[in-house]
C-alpha cells in the first residue's frame, strides 16, 4: 500500500520535470535563430555562399618593401615603413589630375572613418621617376599626413603592382587586397573596420 502511494506521488513530480524540460527546448528552438541572426548582424555583411570582403584578395599575398623609396624631401623612406600599421597605397603615374585627387580624397575619408583606430592606418602616394614632380607640393598641402614617395630605381618600382588600383598593405608588409579606383568607399571602410577589429598586429 505504501509503495503504491509513493509511486503515485512520484508521478506528478516527474511530469513537472518533463514539462519544464519541454518548455526549455521550445524556448531554445525560438531563441537560437534569433541569437544566430544577432551574431551575423554584429559581424556584418553576411551573405550565404559569398565572401565578406568588398575588395579583391591578392593571392598569394605580395610582400612589399620601402627599400629604394625616397620621400618628398629626397630622403630615404624608413625601411620599416610598411611594418606595424595598415597602409592604404595608391600608385600614380603622370600628373595628378581630377581622378588622382578624387582617389586621394577617398583614402583620406576611409582613414578618417576608422575613428579611434585612425592611428593604425596610414596613406601613401607612390610615384615613379628620377625626380619628385612639382605638383606634389600642392598635394601635400591638400592632404596632410599623406606620405608621398617615389621609387628611385626600377628595382624598387618592381616590388609594387602597377598603377590604376588602390591597395591595402597589412602590418607585416604584405600587399593583401586591391580595389578598383571607382570602388565604393563604403566597402573599403567596412573591409578596413573588420580587419582592424580582428587584427592583433598594427
Amino acid at each position: 500500500m505504501n509503495g503504491q502511494q509513493m509511486d503515485t506521488a512520484a508521478t506528478p513530480a516527474a511530469q513537472v520535470k518533463r514539462a519544464r524540460l519541454t518548455l526549455v527546448l521550445i524556448f531554445a528552438l525560438f531563441a537560437l535563430p534569433l541569437a544566430v541572426a544577432w551574431l551575423l548582424n554584429f559581424v556584418g555583411d553576411f551573405t550565404p555562399g559569398a565572401t565578406v570582403n568588398h575588395g579583391a584578395l591578392v593571392q598569394p599575398v605580395r610582400p612589399v618593401s620601402a627599400e629604394g623609396l625616397l620621400d618628398a624631401q629626397g630622403a630615404a623612406v624608413d625601411i620599416a615603413y610598411f611594418r606595424g600599421e595598415w597602409t592604404l597605397l595608391f600608385r600614380q603615374t603622370g600628373e595628378c589630375g581630377d581622378a588622382c585627387h578624387q582617389t586621394l580624397y577617398v583614402l583620406r575619408q576611409v582613414r578618417l572613418a576608422q575613428g579611434k583606430n585612425i592611428d593604425r592606418v596610414r596613406r601613401m602616394l607612390l610615384l615613379d621617376g628620377v625626380a619628385m614632380p612639382a605638383w606634389t607640393g600642392d598635394v601635400a598641402q591638400h592632404y596632410p599626413g599623406l606620405t608621398i614617395a617615389r621609387a628611385a630605381t626600377p628595382k624598387a618600382a618592381a616590388v609594387f603592382p602597377p598603377a590604376g588600383r588602390l591597395y591595402l598593405v597589412d602590418p607585416l608588409g604584405n600587399l593583401m587586397m586591391e580595389y578598383a579606383l571607382d570602388a565604393d568607399p563604403r566597402g573599403i571602410i567596412k573591409d578596413l573596420e573588420r580587419l582592424l577589429r580582428i587584427s592583433y598586429v598594427g
